[in-house]
């Protein structure tokens, strides 16, 4: 066998025997084709900043209140939400508070995110007082975790990994789905459009999607190029070597890009092997431009859910279904569970002469 054929089968392997509350919360958080198609809306800071530039607008600076955040992510998930396979949302502001105010649909799945939020470049961590352990008791589907990676600095790394090896044991030990961001980021006396960043980027998404997957169940990936500066070509080839550096199944993140780009980024990503997209920021950016309450909420009800519709057909037409992407069939996840499945071998019977060791 070759060491293609091994890995592939290796790779099946993992996703026919995934752990019962795994496989439920990946079935919890796609469509009915068994794609993704995800609401993001777990941000803080980028919340904060648009209200703020909102109020200034109007006339009236003021620091968004903990109920202007709240509201509009209650607002969205209620409307746009219709529209998701899942939705990601953050302990703050945005999880506990979309179940109480019955703002989720009950068909979507819930994703919340584990990390605190920081800069690019310090080493992540758990929100204060945050655990999987809590995530999985709340009832959510999925973990989801960000992790900023500079793959050229060796600390960096460290750091990072050791956290995503970190929450993926907690994962483990709660039997829940994780799914994990990689995020490239500037130097110190760089932005996102210097040349030293932008030349190294595709690079170090590659690497970083190659370091992160053999610890997470579903990678969110960036863009692997300049859609604007780069050929067809270049953006094609790109693709296709982070499609085959992702070990796992892949969606395909907004970045705050706008969303007429986006929906280009998506259409190549998925024709190369993308099983989704989780956006937020490219669907409902200029939310917070419109001067009213009544206008914003004109503008979810009409552009959002016509920006989801748009994304939804594409996923539809091009996007590779998880079970696709390995050759697996439903009849293969029936045949891999034994009535002893759920046996730890810690009291219970043997067979053969040997402990039973099931998934529990």
């Amino acid at each position: 066998m070759t060491a293609v054929a091994e890995k592939t089968t290796a790779l099946k392997d993992h996703f026919t025997h995934l752990t019962p509350g795994k496989l439920t919360g990946l079935r919890q958080i796609t469509d009915a084709s068994n794609k993704f198609r995800v609401l993001a809306l777990d941000q803080s800071n980028s919340f904060k900043k648009a209200l703020r530039a909102m109020h200034e607008r109007a006339g009236k600076p003021a620091e968004p209140t903990y109920e202007e955040i709240r509201d509009c992510k209650v607002l969205m998930v209620k409307i746009l939400g219709e529209h998701a396979s899942a939705t990601l949302l953050d302990v703050n502001f945005g999880a506990r508070q979309a179940l109480n105010a019955l703002a989720l649909p009950k068909h979507v799945g819930l994703i919340v995110r584990s990390e605190a939020s920081k800069d690019a470049g310090i080493p992540s961590e758990y929100e204060p007082g945050w655990s999987v352990e809590k995530i999985k008791r709340m009832g959510a589907a999925a973990v989801k975790l960000l992790v900023y990676l500079d793959t050229e600095d060796p600390a960096n790394v460290k750091a990072q990994i050791a956290f995503v090896e970190k929450v993926a044991k907690a994962c483990r030990d709660n039997d829940i789905l994780l799914m994990t961001e990689e995020l490239s980021f500037p130097r110190k006396g760089e932005d996102k459009s210097s040349p030293s960043y932008k030349g190294r980027k595709v690079k170090n998404i590659l690497e970083a999607t190659q370091l992160i997957g053999p610890h997470t169940d579903i990678l969110k990936l960036e863009f692997p190029g300049d859609i604007k500066g780069d050929s067809t070509q270049q953006l094609q080839d790109n693709l296709g070597k982070l499609n085959a550096a992702a070990i796992r199944p892949w969606v395909l993140l907004s970045a705050g890009e706008k969303f007429d780009l986006f929906t280009k980024q998506v259409e190549l990503a998925m024709k190369a092997g993308c099983s989704g997209y989780m956006a937020g920021r490219a669907i409902f950016n200029e939310y917070f431009e419109q001067p009213t309450d009544g206008a914003r909420l004109a503008f979810v009800q009409s552009t959002g859910v016509e920006r989801m519709k748009t994304l939804n057909k594409a996923v539809d037409q091009w996007a590779q279904s998880w079970l696709d992407r390995y050759g697996i069939k439903a009849d293969d996840l029936a045949r891999a569970v034994t009535s002893d499945w759920y046996l730890d071998g810690k009291g219970a019977p043997k067979a053969a002469g040997k402990e039973v060791h099931g998934d529990y």
